[in-house]
C-alpha cells in the first residue's frame, strides 16, 4: 500500500523520538533527542512539536519529558498483560524467599529490559528501575535468552566481537550449556564489581522463551554456595510461571553432576 508508506515512516520516526526517554534520562532537549536518534534538526522539531500537541510529550522549560497519555498507556498495558500480572506475586515472593531483588526482564533487540523489580529490605543491595535497559551479553537473565534463542545468540555475538573481540566463546558455551541443563544459572560480577546475578527462563505456550526471572544481589551473599540453595527455587518459579502461560514443554532438570561451578 503505497499510500500508506509515508504515514509509517513518520509512525518509526516519532517512536524513534520517544525511545530516547528512559528512568535514566526522564527529561531531555531538543538537541538531545537530535543527537540520540540522529534525523535532522527540522525533522525532530516537527515531530516534537506534533507528540506534545498529543500529550505524548510534555514539555518543561526547555526540556521534554513523557506525557501523561503515555503513562496511561503504560498502566493500561501493565494491567491487561498476562505475563506481568502472573509474574508479580511471583517475582515478590522469590523477594522474600532470597531476600535480594527480584525482578522479570523481556527481551528488545540486543538488550534487555526491565518490567518488574522488587527490591530487597536489606541495605547492601542491587537496585534497579522498571524500563531500564541492560545488555544482552552481560548477566545472567541475558544468558538466559541467549541459550535459548539461536537468533539472540547470533546477533549478540556479532556485537560482541564488534565491541569485545577477546571475550572468551569457550566460557560463553559452558554457562549456556548450564542453564539449558539446569534450567537456571550464576554469573559473576559481569556487568558490575561487587554484583552478581541469577536467572531463568520463561516460557510461552508455544515453547518459546518471552521473559528472564532473574535475582540479583552483592557478590558475598549471592554466591556460588547461595546459588545452590536458591538456584532450584529461581527455576521452578520460571516453571511455574511458565505453567501459568500455558507452557506444558518439558521441563529442565539438572543433569547428574552439574554444579552451579560450572557457570565461572
Amino acid at each position: 500500500m503505497p499510500d500508506a508508506q509515508p504515514s509509517i515512516l513518520v509512525m518509526e520516526k516519532a517512536v524513534r523520538v520517544l525511545d530516547c526517554f528512559s528512568p535514566e534520562h526522564t527529561r531531555l532537549s531538543l538537541s538531545d533527542i537530535r543527537r540520540l536518534t540522529g534525523m535532522p534538526n527540522s525533522t525532530v522539531a516537527r515531530l516534537v512539536r506534533t507528540l506534545v500537541a498529543s500529550e505524548l510529550l510534555q514539555r518543561t522549560g526547555d526540556d521534554y519529558c513523557v506525557g501523561l497519555r503515555v503513562l496511561s498507556w503504560a498502566s493500561a498495558a501493565s494491567a491487561g498483560s498476562d505475563l506481568l500480572v502472573a509474574a508479580e506475586p511471583v517475582a515478590a515472593q522469590l523477594r522474600d524467599v532470597t531476600g535480594e531483588t527480584t525482578g522479570l526482564y523481556i527481551r528488545r533487540g540486543t538488550t534487555r529490559v526491565a518490567v518488574i523489580v522488587k527490591l530487597s529490605p536489606r541495605s547492601i543491595i542491587y537496585r534497579s528501575d522498571v524500563g531500564q535497559l541492560m545488555p544482552m551479553r552481560v548477566g545472567a537473565a541475558g544468558k538466559v535468552f541467549m541459550a535459548f534463542d539461536e537468533r539472540v545468540l547470533s546477533a549478540v555475538l556479532v556485537e560482541t566481537a564488534e565491541q569485545s573481540p577477546g571475550e572468551s566463546r569457550i566460557a560463553l558455551e559452558r554457562q549456556l550449556e548450564f542453564v539449558r541443563a539446569n534450567g537456571w544459572l550464576l554469573t559473576e560480577q559481569e556487568r558490575e564489581a561487587g554484583l552478581n546475578s541469577m536467572a531463568a527462563p520463561v516460557f510461552d505456550a508455544g515453547g518459546a522463551v518471552i521473559a528472564a526471572l532473574a535475582v540479583g544481589g552483592p557478590s558475598f551473599r549471592l554466591d556460588r554456595a547461595a546459588a545452590e540453595e536458591f538456584g532450584p527455587l529461581v527455576a521452578e518459579s520460571a516453571r511455574a510461571l511458565s505453567r501459568r502461560l500455558g507452557h506444558r514443554g518439558a521441563t529442565t532438570e539438572p543433569a547428574p553432576g552439574d554444579t552451579a561451578d560450572e557457570t565461572a
